[in-house]
């Protein structure tokens, strides 16, 4: 592991969440993501059946916007919708909404992708119940620095349990189980 001499390992802003002060921060922090996650799960749900009854004078099951980027549809809603905007049971695109989300930036139960915030999420920056991911901010969070009540990873931060490869709570560590 390289590091410059006289700096601590991992990064700061994790290790600083990580004592009981972070700790109130990220329930703030957590909180008001809530509240936005929510304002826009809702926000999709209005714009989406407005879109839709506005389509075709009539409500429908799936819709899909004759705009397209890239070969998708600008909006998509349905039980399986797939578009640059996806709002659905199953949703697939750059900004999923739904019950399985998987795009760039990805809200719901069970997300896959690069920003993810759900209770189960797999992606490289996260925000969930069950986070996986490199940066990983959760209370069962897993990958290389995470934050949570129990985090395993290269760097685990957090007022619970930490297990970390190289650092746990802010202590250098030889190994996991060292």
């Amino acid at each position: 592991m390289l590091t410059r001499p006289g700096s601590e390992p991992g990064p700061e802003w994790m290790r600083q969440l990580g004592s009981q002060e972070g700790f109130r921060q990220i329930r703030k922090a957590i909180l008001g993501i809530c509240v936005l996650v929510a304002v826009i799960q809702v926000a999709a749900i209005v714009v989406a059946d407005i879109a839709v009854y506005h389509a075709h004078g009539r409500p429908l099951r799936s819709y899909n916007s004759p705009m397209q980027i890239g070969g998708l549809p600008l909006l998509s809603v349905g039980r399986t919708a797939h578009g640059v905007i996806a709002c659905g049971g199953v949703a697939t695109g750059i900004v999923a909404v739904g019950g399985v989300a998987a795009g760039v930036i990805a809200f719901g139960p069970v997300s896959v992708g690069v920003f993810c915030f759900g209770a189960m999420s797999l992606g490289i920056v996260v925000l969930a119940a069950l986070a996986v991911g490199w940066r990983a901010v959760g209370a069962l969070a897993v990958g290389h620095a995470v934050v949570g009540v129990l985090s395993i990873g290269r760097y685990a931060y957090g007022p619970g349990i930490a297990l970390g490869y190289h650092e746990a709570s802010g202590k250098q560590k030889e190994s996991l189980f060292g």
